[in-house]
């Protein structure tokens, strides 16, 4: 009798956490606001509240409007063009890097040796 009815249990707290999961997904969701009459109108008419974002033409979305679909869209994307400081390279480093490299490839990996990480605080 103990056995069955901590099996039950189990099962029951796993299908609780499963649907608990799945539920979760619609949890950051809210309630909606209704569109305004001028919106309506506009979606009945045959538009589309996608076209409201920028032309079609247009990559990066810079007109000013932000919709919600542009931000999560972008956030994800990565910058096209990544302009960061140069790196400037003397012939000391040159060198340094090429011995490193040769070093490197000289010796071959010691098993015996654990890799290397930063440091733990």
């Amino acid at each position: 009798m103990r056995s069955t009815t901590r099996m039950i249990s189990k099962l029951l707290i796993s299908f609780a956490l499963i649907v608990a999961m799945a539920v979760s997904a619609f949890a950051h969701t809210g309630a909606r606001p209704a569109l305004s009459p001028e919106l309506e109108a506009y979606v009945a008419a045959g538009g589309t509240l996608a076209e409201l974002c920028g032309t079609a033409g247009e990559q990066d979305g810079t007109q000013g409007q932000k919709c919600e679909a542009c931000r999560l869209i972008g956030a994800a994307l990565l910058p096209r063009d990544a302009h960061g400081v140069p790196v400037a390279r003397c012939d000391q480093t040159r060198i340094l890097t090429f011995v490193a490299k040769r070093l490197h490839n000289s010796r071959p990996l010691d098993p015996a040796r654990q890799t290397r990480a930063p440091p733990q605080a």
